[in-house]
């Protein structure tokens, strides 16, 4: 019995491990999506100041 607690106090550590690095992950792609969009409105805007 005291093997099943373990190993099921093992899984949980895990499963609460593995929700924290999808959190992280998430929030690197977010960061990463919002950075490119900066980035393509600066683009447009330097582009309409050079045709001007």
């Amino acid at each position: 019995m005291a093997q099943i607690a373990r190993a099921s106090k093992s899984t949980e550590k895990k499963v609460a491990y593995q929700k924290k690095v999808e959190e992280s992950g998430n929030n690197v792609v977010k960061y990463i999506f919002c950075g490119l969009i900066l980035l393509a409105i600066l683009f447009v805007i330097y582009s309409v100041y050079i045709v001007s």
